[in-house]
């Protein structure tokens, strides 16, 4: 596992072909396993797949899977668009299309913006959160890399009206106490160090790309009191359980800005569909693992959110959390998916032998959940990243 080592130069064009994107698209809503009670299992046939996976609490569940708890066993859903629990019957095989009434589909966040790749030089005192980002608050938590031996940070706050806020601290974060923050507006976060650093420095991994369009923009009144009403609906207590928390986090990051209020935000037409709460998510997740709510599916959520605004080693290592806290196979689908993830970013970053090893754990994965179809897809990804790894030595010899 290459936790430490330094990792390869990339080109651009490598890294713009392999990074994640998802155009901006209407997806299927999801429901959630809101809490399970008595003694026994519950089981889960995904559709398309051909076995059936022991599940946790908080595990999503899509309209074409079916949910069989044990005789004994209690079973509470959180279905889309419904306030109650819905409860599922011990010792019956229920479709959850006929479980869960409404399936509406969702707008989902854009493509990752590929210019914020960076956090990968501990020496820098990158920028964590608000990072490439909405906001709910004009006070928000300002948070960084914590250097190590840096006794004092400066921090600034800029504007397109010039200076809203400088201070200085020896923690590695801080909350904005500034002039008011206009909706809609985007602003910058600079951090320096009392060692000569600064989070402008912050770079891709072995390349002069400086990581950049780390702007943060808070929603307008109108664009903040929708969500905050929508919040409450999915979950007005989110730190309650762990269902609660990854739903809300889950619509923080996926949220963008309806197309009818676009011209009024400072923000790039074709680069919008980034900006999404992730930081608001982020905090949610983080305070949930503060708990003691170490779980695989938490720290793979994490790794996802730290991913979509770029953060390559908090991606890292929150993906490798969630396959070093697997207890059982309940716990298979969310190191599956992190292998698969932990792929995808060494792909990006042109670090191919890494990117096989967890593509090849992740069709393991796959075969063992049943999952032929998807089996099969990493097998083609994999066959064409040794045929790019074989090209690109030939290459260099």
């Amino acid at each position: 596992m290459m936790r430490n080592r330094k990792m390869p130069k990339f080109t651009v064009l490598a890294l713009a072909l392999a990074i994640i994107t998802l155009p901006l698209s209407a997806i299927a809503q999801t429901a959630r396993i809101q809490s399970i009670a008595g003694k026994g299992k519950v089981r889960v046939q995904r559709e398309k797949r051909t076995d059936w996976l022991p599940v946790r609490p908080a595990t999503e569940l899509y309209q074409g899977d079916q949910i069989f708890p044990d005789i004994g066993v209690r079973v509470a859903l959180q279905c889309p668009g419904v306030s109650n629990p819905v409860v599922v019957r011990a010792g019956v095989v229920s479709g959850m299309g006929s479980l869960c009434i409404n399936w509406a589909n969702a707008e989902s966040r854009g493509s990752q913006a590929a210019e914020t790749l960076g956090g990968v030089d501990a020496s820098i005192p990158y920028l964590i959160t608000p990072r490439h980002a909405l906001l709910l608050s004009a006070t928000p938590l300002l948070r960084w890399n914590p250097v190590s031996g840096v006794t004092e940070y400066s921090v600034e706050v800029t504007g397109i009206k010039g200076l809203m806020w400088k201070t200085k601290t020896k923690a590695n974060q801080v909350i904005y106490a500034g002039k008011p923050l206009e909706g809609g507006l985007p602003y910058s976060l600079i951090v320096r160090t009392n060692t000569g650093k600064s989070s402008q420095e912050d770079i891709a991994p072995n390349s002069e790309q400086k990581a950049s369009n780390l702007e943060f923009v808070t929603l307008r009144q109108s664009e903040a009191a929708l969500v905050k009403a929508q919040a409450a609906k999915i979950s007005p207590t989110p730190l309650s359980s762990e269902a609660s928390a990854l739903s809300l986090a889950n619509f923080y990051g996926n949220y963008i800005l309806p197309q009818s209020v676009i011209s009024a935000y400072k923000l790039p037409a074709n680069t919008f569909e980034t900006y999404s709460l992730t930081g608001e998510a982020i905090a949610l997740l983080e305070s949930l693992i503060q708990q003691g709510k170490q779980y695989p599916l938490i720290y793979r959520n994490l790794g996802d959110l730290y991913w979509q605004i770029g953060l390559v080693h908090l991606a890292q290592a929150n993906y490798l959390k969630a396959i070093d806290s697997v207890q059982g196979l309940e716990d298979i689908e969310d190191w599956t998916l992190a292998q698969y993830s932990l792929g995808q970013i060494y792909a990006a970053i042109n670090y191919p032998k890494q990117a096989l090893e967890h593509y090849s754990q992740a069709r393991v994965g796959y075969i063992f959940l049943g999952d032929s179809g998807r089996a099969d897809v990493l097998q083609r990804r994999i066959e064409r990243l040794k045929k790019t790894a074989v090209n690109s030595a030939n290459v260099k010899n």
